[in-house]
């Protein structure tokens, strides 16, 4: 099934079609190309509106929290049926990289990713990150891992919780 915008926009296909064809034949005569031409130009202009208007309508009926979160809990979902936590690590050390955060979490276990947060004017990081891991491991590394001693700071290990948009 054609949603509106592809729908509409195969009708201005077709009618830009017939209107250039229409044209194209009467372009032999050209006192008739001076009578049908602003014709032609009138409806597109008032197609092209309409098709304007239209995207505006749905672009403001759409709520802008809706599509964010119903994207959000399809990548929870997603995440949570292939079996990824995410840990949210905070208190980390300046100075701490992704590589080192991977190293000192995979003492306990098996470590998906790390992303380590930065400050987007500066580039310097800001204590915090994320790490994956499986998910029947999660409870494993929060109780082993929170409150230990890395790089000189007691860092905090608990679930991330959800993005909110």
């Amino acid at each position: 099934m054609l949603s509106l915008k592809s729908g509409a926009a195969l009708i201005v296909t077709l009618i830009v079609a017939v209107l250039a064809y229409i044209v194209a034949s009467q372009f032999q005569s050209n006192a008739n190309l001076l009578v049908i031409l602003p014709s032609v130009f009138s409806v597109i202009t008032t197609l092209t509106l309409y098709l304007i208007s239209i995207a505006i309508q749905n672009k403001s009926e759409s709520a802008p929290g809706t599509s964010a979160a119903s994207t959000q809990s399809k990548s929870s979902s997603s995440a949570n049926e292939s079996g990824i936590a995410t840990l949210y690590v905070g208190n980390l050390a300046y100075k701490a990289n992704e590589k080192l955060v991977q190293e000192y979490f995979e003492t306990v276990g098996t470590v998906k990713s790390v992303r380590l947060v930065k400050d987007k004017k500066t580039g310097r990081r800001k204590g915090f990150g994320f790490v994956e891991v499986s998910q029947s491991d999660e409870s494993t590394f929060i109780n082993k891992m929170n409150e230990t001693e890395f790089m000189e700071r007691s860092i905090i290990v608990r679930p991330a919780n959800e993005k909110q948009h």
